[in-house]
């Protein structure tokens, strides 16, 4: 499985719905709140969200390629 982190984060769950579950696990608990998918998902990406949750994106990119992804999107 390919993850491009430069994709929504509505679409990257929609495509993979694990994504959601992968998010929450790393501390991005908002993603399960009534609504922010529709709204705010549409535009956040995870490296934005991660800057803004004050997570460091190796951590993001590693849980993601422990659940089997191979990450694209990121320099």
């Amino acid at each position: 499985m390919e993850i491009d982190l430069t994709q929504s984060v509505a679409s990257l769950v929609k495509e993979y719905p694990v994504t959601k579950e992968i998010m929450t696990e790393l501390g991005f608990s908002d993603i399960n709140k009534p609504g922010m998918l529709q709204t705010a998902g549409r535009y956040m990406t995870i490296p934005k969200g991660a800057k803004m949750k004050k997570i460091p994106l190796e951590k993001v990119i590693a849980a993601f390629e422990a659940h089997g992804f191979e990450v694209k999107g990121v320099d």
